[in-house]
């Protein structure tokens, strides 16, 4: 998955007990991608799904690979 899937992704999933978390690593994953730092950009939208959906949810699993 490309990083511009996992922001989509991310945004998708936003919710949960740690909105707030997932929404900061979410802006991150933003401002890296135009930034141009597409590694940092895809980590922190995986941050951010590890926040909304946890490590074993299979878009989480998608994602990271």
């Amino acid at each position: 998955m490309n990083v511009n899937e996992a922001i989509i992704l991310a945004r998708k999933h936003i919710g949960g007990e740690m909105e707030s978390s997932a929404r900061l690593c979410l802006s991150d994953a933003i401002r890296c991608y135009d930034d141009g730092l597409l590694d940092a950009a895809k980590k922190r939208a995986l941050d951010s799904l590890l926040y909304s959906v946890g490590m074993f949810h299979k878009d989480y699993q998608r994602a990271s690979k």
